[in-house]
Order: structure tokens, then C-alpha cells, then sequence
């Protein structure tokens, strides 16, 4: 499938098998920068954020959310990927109020995480900001053979000059050393595909998707620094890398889409979907949409518009 392709796929939210916007668990937490997986245990699992706390959902539809645990805090932007024993590993961004560093944590079975009893635990120094890094996504897990022996590649945002967000890369091997970069490369990209739109603001949250034998990077970006209504996401091919804006459908017609995730799984009907999150900020939002925005497109398609 082409970027343009999969970039349509992922953008019409009118089309999805299901939505749900401002979404909220059992227990009334808003699910902020949802982040969704299969559960080892079958069904799906989603952390997520409400206010300064990161909590564990589980569902069976992939709508419907029953609180199950807290992940982390006083922390955001939380996400979550299975590692190659059967465990998992979260990272989020935790703030005590001295300014965001990572968090990566590994829970060795979905119980201890239900029990919120993480087994390692890394707090990441800032090396590139002086002030702020965080929005963690998980692009690879290698256990050689076991976590002692991880090595965890990471991407996220640093506050570049204590003025806006740009992207990183981080490794962390052995739950133990930590080395980053920036990735300037990424962003270039991202402002390349902008076509005209300067981007004065942060490029920050991004996830990262392999689908189809092919992986890709799903970036947000804010065309004016301050302005909420500018966010817009991008899709990078990651093997060209090239990239072209998502231009996101929804119901009523929403303008401003942030902290984008997809991830390809099984769903509840047992077809092939990508499961998409965005966070609507009320300055972008139309009327109803604000929120957490969760919706899955089943991957077999009519084929894009002209």
C-alpha cells in the first residue's frame, strides 16, 4: 500500500467499522493519548492519560473501557508494546515538576502490571534539553536473550532551546545505559511535507506503524507555536523518507488533530485493522469531537479517492 494509501486509511474517520469521541474509561478517566495493543491475555489493552496519572484499560470491542490499573506518576503520555518474552514495557513522560524526563518501565507478566509492580525501572536523564523531554514511543525490543541483556529504541521530543519540540531517538540496553540523538532528519521531513504550511511550533508526539512489510512514522505538528487549532499529523515513509499530511475526516469536521497512534491488529470481528487514537483540542474541535478520538478502519478497502 502507497503512503497516499495508507494515509487515507488512517484519516477517514467517517469510514471506520467504529468511533468514539471524548473518550472515557469505567471510571470517568479522560483516556488521553490512548495508546492500544492486543492483550497477551486476549482482547486489547490501552494506557492512557488523565490529568497527571497513567492508567491500564482492557476491552474486549475496542470502545468500551474498564479501568484496570495505574501505569505511572505523576506522568503523560504513556505508551505501551509487548516485549519478546511475553512481557510488556510502558514509557511515559514523568514530571514531578522539575521538568519531563522518560520513564521506561517492564512488567515481566500482564498480572505484575495489573498489580502495578514493575520488575525494572529507568528514569532517563535529559541529555538534549534543559528543560523538557518526553512523548515516548517504543520502535523496537530486543531481548538478548532476556531483559537484562534489552536493548529499547525509543523516539521522542526534546524542547530544543527551551522553545519548541523537536524529534529524538533514544537506546536503552540493559535497563541500564542510555544514549540519545536528535533526528533532525525526521523533522525535515515532517516540514518538507507541509507544502507551504510554515511549522513554527512543535513537531512532538509521534508513533510508529509497520504495516504491510513496511514502517512508518505518524507525526504531529503545529503549524503556529501557542496556536492549539494549528496541530496537523504526518505519515513518513521511513524507508524514503517522505511524507504527506493525514488529512482527517470526521463527522461534524474538526480541524486540529494531535498526539497521533496507529497500530495494526486483529479486530473484534477478526478482520486486519489499523486502530487509530488522536486528541482533539477544543480550539480545532467542532462541536462534540474534543478529546480523545479512538476509531479502527478495517485494512481492506475500496481504493482512495482521486
Amino acid at each position: 500500500m502507497s503512503i497516499r494509501s495508507l494515509a487515507w486509511l488512517i484519516g477517514d474517520v467517517r469510514g471506520a467499522a467504529a468511533y468514539r469521541y471524548g473518550a472515557r474509561d469505567s471510571l470517568g478517566h479522560l483516556m488521553d493519548t490512548a495508546k492500544v495493543i492486543h492483550s497477551p491475555a486476549g482482547g486489547y489493552l490501552a494506557v492512557y492519560h488523565s490529568g497527571q496519572v497513567c492508567h491500564l484499560g482492557s476491552s474486549s470491542d475496542l470502545m468500551t473501557w474498564t479501568h484496570r490499573a495505574v501505569v505511572d506518576e505523576p506522568a503523560t503520555q504513556p505508551t505501551i508494546a509487548i516485549a519478546p518474552d511475553g512481557g510488556l514495557v510502558t514509557a511515559a513522560e514523568f514530571n514531578d515538576g522539575h521538568g519531563g524526563q522518560l520513564r521506561l518501565r517492564y512488567w515481566p507478566t500482564l498480572g505484575a502490571l495489573l498489580k502495578s509492580h514493575p520488575a525494572r525501572e529507568f528514569l532517563a536523564p535529559r541529555t538534549l534539553s534543559a528543560c523538557n523531554e518526553g512523548t515516548p514511543s517504543i520502535r523496537r525490543i530486543v531481548f538478548g536473550p532476556d531483559v537484562d541483556a534489552s536493548t529499547i529504541e525509543v523516539g521522542f521530543h526534546y524542547h530544543r532551546r527551551c522553545r519548541v519540540d523537536r524529534q529524538a531517538q533514544g537506546t536503552l540496553t540493559g535497563f541500564a545505559h542510555w544514549t540519545t540523538a536528535a533526528d533532525p532528519a525526521l523533522d525535515a521531513t515532517v516540514m518538507r511535507a507541509a507544502a507551504g504550511e510554515r511549522i513554527g511550533g512543535n513537531i512532538g508526539d509521534r508513533d510508529h506503524v509497520r504495516y504491510l512489510g513496511n514502517d512508518y512514522d505518524l507525526v504531529e505538528a503545529q503549524g503556529r507555536e501557542g496556536d492549539f487549532g494549528s496541530w496537523r499529523v504526518y505519515l513518513v515513509d521511513r524507508s524514503t523518507m517522505t511524507a504527506r499530511r493525514v488529512e482527517v475526516v470526521t463527522h461534524r469536521g474538526s480541524m486540529a488533530f494531535a498526539n497521533p497512534t496507529a497500530t495494526c491488529l486483529r479486530d473484534p470481528a477478526g478482520r486486519d485493522a489499523v486502530m487509530v487514537t488522536l486528541y482533539l483540542h477544543v480550539e480545532g474541535a467542532a462541536a462534540g469531537e474534543a478529546g480523545s478520538l479512538l476509531y479502527y478502519r478495517p485494512v481492506v478497502q475500496p481504493a482512495p479517492p482521486t
